[in-house]
C-alpha cells in the first residue's frame, strides 16, 4: 500500500492548527464536536485527521477502543493518551472489514485527499449499518474559501487543499445511505488570516483595552445567529442506515401448504317469513331446520 501522508499541504495544515488563528477555530469547534460525540456509542471509533486537542473531545462518548488515523505528523503518545491505538493508511483505502466500525470522525481530513469522494465510499463500506459519522471541514463559500483561492497562487498554509461544499458532500452522503441527524451547522465567521490590524482591534476588544469594530461585530453576529451557510467551517453529523432486505420468495412461509376452509354463517333472508321463529334467531341471520309439521316455502 503506498502512503501519501507526509505531504506539505498535510504539514503545513498541522502547523497551522498551531498557530494563533488556528488554535482559535480549535477553541470554537470543540464544544459542538463534544456534543455531537455524546451520542456515539459501540466498540469502535476512528478519528482520522491531524492531531490537535480536539483529539480529546470524544473521551466523553460510551465508545470502548479509539484509533487514531495517521494522517500527518504525530507526536508521541504522551500521558493520557496511552489509551488510544495509532495506525498508517490511506482514507481511501483502508485496511478494514466490512462494518468494522461503530463512529468516524473526519477532522478536516478531506481537503487533504486526493480523492474525497472514493474516500468517502471507503468510510461507508467500514462503517457498520446505524454508525454515525462525524465531519468537520471547510466551507468554500465564505471568507475561509477566497483564502484557498488565494492559496493556489502563492505559497500559503492553505496551499494544496482542495476544500468540498457542504451541498455536494450531502449529496455524495444520501447515494451512499447515509441520514443527517441534525441540520449542518456553520462557524468560524471571522477573518481567516492572522495577526493583522484589524485582528488585533478584534482582540484587544475582546479584551476589553479597546473598542471592537462596530459594523463587522454586527454583520458577524448577524450571521451566527442566522446560521447562514457563509460559515468558515461546517460541521455534518449522519448516520448509515440499515441496507434494504429483499425477501426471499422461494422460502415463504405459506409456501406447499393448503388452505383450510372456514365456517361461516349461512346468511337467509326468507327464514325472518317463517312462522314460528323468534326474532332474534331472524336478526342474527343464522338458519335453523323447519319447525315439525312447517314446510319449507321453498
Amino acid at each position: 500500500m503506498s502512503f501519501h501522508l507526509a505531504n506539505s499541504s498535510l504539514e503545513r495544515l498541522a502547523t497551522w492548527f498551531d498557530s494563533n488563528v488556528g488554535r482559535r477555530l480549535l477553541a470554537e469547534q470543540a464544544p459542538v464536536i463534544s456534543d455531537c460525540a455524546r451520542r456515539f456509542h459501540g466498540d469502535t471509533l476512528l478519528w482520522a485527521g491531524c492531531h490537535t486537542d480536539l483529539t480529546d473531545t470524544v473521551r466523553g462518548c460510551m465508545i470502548r477502543n479509539r484509533f487514531h488515523l495517521e494522517t500527518c505528523g504525530m507526536p508521541d503518545a504522551g500521558p493520557g493518551e496511552g489509551d488510544t491505538g495509532l495506525f498508517r493508511a490511506d482514507l481511501h483505502e483502508l485496511p478494514l472489514r466490512n462494518n468494522a466500525l461503530d463512529a468516524v470522525v473526519l477532522h478536516h481530513v478531506l481537503e487533504t485527499a486526493r480523492d474525497p469522494r472514493g474516500s468517502m465510499r471507503e468510510v461507508a463500506r467500514v462503517l457498520a449499518p446505524g454508525g454515525r459519522l462525524l465531519i468537520v471541514s471547510f466551507n468554500p463559500w465564505s471568507l475561509w474559501g477566497l483564502r484557498s483561492a488565494y492559496a493556489r497562487f502563492f505559497n500559503d498554509s492553505f496551499s494544496g487543499l482542495r476544500f468540498v461544499s457542504s451541498q455536494r458532500l450531502q449529496d455524495w452522503l444520501a447515494v451512499l445511505g447515509f441520514e443527517l441527524q441534525q441540520e449542518v451547522k456553520y462557524l468560524a465567521y471571522e477573518f481567516p488570516f492572522g495577526a493583522s490590524g484589524f485582528q488585533s482591534r478584534q482582540a484587544a476588544a475582546r479584551e476589553g483595552s479597546a473598542p471592537a469594530d462596530g459594523v463587522w461585530q454586527k454583520i458577524r453576529t448577524w450571521c451566527a445567529k442566522r446560521r447562514l451557510p457563509v460559515g468558515g467551517v461546517y460541521v455534518i453529523s449522519a448516520v448509515k442506515q440499515a441496507s434494504a432486505v429483499s425477501p426471499d420468495w422461494r422460502r415463504s412461509p405459506v409456501s406447499g401448504r393448503e388452505l383450510v376452509p372456514a365456517a361461516y354463517p349461512k346468511v337467509s333472508a326468507r327464514i325472518a317469513y317463517l312462522p314460528g321463529v323468534a326474532p332474534s334467531v331472524a336478526s342474527t341471520g343464522v338458519t335453523s331446520p323447519p319447525a315439525e309439521g312447517i314446510e319449507d316455502p321453498g
